[in-house]
């Protein structure tokens, strides 16, 4: 269960001070699949980052089954995000010197064997119809096989939270839709909690809960 109460984000620059986010309070229970619309600037990434810990509200609590997030060290925090959260963002962020089976095992927080740590990445990429690839440059992969990589590196873990962060924005219609339906494939055989920010009104429908934020606030939700 994840429980956000009373948030509240600022930004600050010189003297200029941003209020991104305005006492948003939501639950979300383990398993749930929420989309997060709304035009830009309204808040949507700031709440994803501040779901993923990273980053700190001004005001207000993140509880992660009954913990409070901000009571954690920085070591804790980014122990738990190893273990229990995968980040999927716009643009895959791959390390252009390592192949694609490399960008995956380094990825891996368990301590199994460089064996069998490859047999799991193969089999991962091999799931998004990439075991080709798996020792090419990752340079050299299109936009939609860099994208397809970086969804299988959040699953390295077996988190179950995945968080995404307009993960088709870059990509064109074929592959955007192969994309969510690996999201949604994923979620269904393992029974995480998945949520995607998105502009897509077509991939925001999709959601078993809708969020409309904007100006900082949940304007509808359902």
């Amino acid at each position: 269960m994840i429980s956000i109460r009373n948030v509240r984000k600022d930004f600050v620059k010189g003297d200029v001070k941003q209020l991104v986010l305005k006492n948003i309070n939501l639950s979300i229970a383990d398993g749930d699949f929420v989309t997060i619309m709304g035009p830009s600037g309204g808040g949507k990434s700031t709440l994803l980052y501040l779901l993923a810990l990273l980053d700190t509200p001004t005001t207000g609590d993140i509880c992660i089954d009954n913990n409070n997030m901000g009571k954690l060290s920085e070591k804790a925090i980014e122990a738990f995000r190893g273990k229990n959260i995968g980040l999927i963002f716009q643009n895959a962020n791959l390390i252009s010197a390592l192949t694609p089976l490399e960008n995956l095992i380094i990825a891996m927080k368990d301590k199994s064997s460089y064996r069998e740590k490859k047999r799991k990445g193969e089999s991962l990429l091999e799931k998004v119809g990439l075991q080709h690839k798996k020792n090419s440059n990752s340079a050299s992969l299109s936009g939609g096989e860099a994208q397809r990589v970086a969804v299988v590196r959040a699953l390295v873990n077996n988190p179950r939270i995945i968080l995404c962060d307009e993960p088709t924005g870059a990509l064109d219609s074929v592959n955007s839709k192969r994309v969510i339906e690996l999201l949604m494939n994923i979620r269904k055989e393992t029974g995480c909690t998945l949520i995607i920010v998105t502009h897509d009104k077509d991939i925001g429908a999709l959601g078993e809960r809708k969020i409309i934020l904007k100006d900082g606030e949940i304007s509808e939700l359902s």
